[in-house]
């Protein structure tokens, strides 16, 4: 029998996202880029904070908004102030419910995976 890769441990690993057709709507990463949006109050602090281009930032929420059929952002324009973004009441509401279903749903896969855990290679 071949020996296991290194020695880390096996670990569960769950994704839950929320989509429309094939388009994704809400997902972890997305659910933390509004969150930093609320947090910062600007797309640009946030993308700093996540370590993501602002450009990928600004593309997946239009990917988000175009799939949930809903602004998610209300933007301020720049100038000597600078701009800056909140999330609308939509957005806040849907990253709420989001946390609500996803956190539960990943907490129960966990319980399994550790009550089955013998049942897979060490």
């Amino acid at each position: 029998m071949p020996e296991a890769e290194g020695r880390d441990p096996l670990r569960l690993r769950v994704k839950i996202w929320l989509e429309r057709g094939d388009r994704v709507v809400l997902s972890e990463y997305r659910a933390r880029l509004l969150e930093a949006i609320a947090a910062q109050g600007s797309v640009t602090a946030a993308a700093a904070t996540l370590r993501l281009p602002v450009r990928t930032a600004w593309k997946k929420l239009r990917e988000m908004e175009a799939a949930a059929g809903v602004p998610l952002l209300d933007s301020g324009s720049g100038g000597a102030t600078g701009g800056g973004s909140t999330l609308t009441a939509e957005a806040r509401e849907m990253v709420e419910a989001f946390r609500r279903v996803a956190g539960p749903s990943s907490a129960a896969a966990e319980r399994e995976f550790r009550r089955e855990r013998r049942r897979f290679p060490r």
